[in-house]
């Protein structure tokens, strides 16, 4: 027994369509290519060696896409390595890194990246960060360490009849 995608809506194939066509995404791509040629007739091993998957594969898409319908196109989400640093981490490195350098204790007036890593692992912030971590991070809260332009006060109060 052949196993074959569902009758495709109208809506379904338009998009399927459109994905062959216009996404970047090449697992989508494959993926809409399975089921337009189930879709058309092909049998699974033929399928199989159109896109270059094994027919295990194949029958999984669609067999999921037979449930899922079009959400089965997309690539599942994957676990990857997890973040080593919660939201509150990162906006408390965002606000020390917002601070000047001199109100924390440090003998300096600017940070730069190596000076602010530093600072978080000697107070304990963190435990340790790269400097591409940290750049990412500082990017991420949108935290520039550059020259702020800054400009004098007079402290005297007869400044203005001075000016005159």
């Amino acid at each position: 027994m052949c196993l074959y995608v569902r009758e495709l809506k109208m809506n379904e194939g338009q998009k399927i369509q459109r994905i062959l066509r216009r996404s970047t995404n090449r697992v989508k791509v494959r993926r809409a290519q399975v089921v337009l040629a189930s879709e058309q007739g092909y049998k699974t091993p033929a399928i199989a060696e159109l896109v270059h998957y094994s027919e295990h594969h194949v029958r999984a898409i669609i067999k999921e896409f037979n449930q899922r319908g079009l959400k089965a196109l997309e690539p599942k989400p994957r676990s990857g390595r997890p973040t080593e640093f919660t939201e509150d981490d990162k906006a408390l490195i965002a606000e020390t890194a917002k601070c000047p350098p001199d109100l924390l204790g440090c003998p300096f007036k600017r940070w730069s990246l190596e000076k602010l890593r530093e600072y978080l692992v000697a107070e304990k912030i963190v435990s340790s960060i790269s400097i591409e971590t940290l750049r990412t991070v500082l990017h991420e809260a949108k935290v520039r360490l550059r020259r702020i332009k800054t400009w004098k006060e007079c402290n005297d109060p007869r400044l203005k009849s001075k000016k005159n």
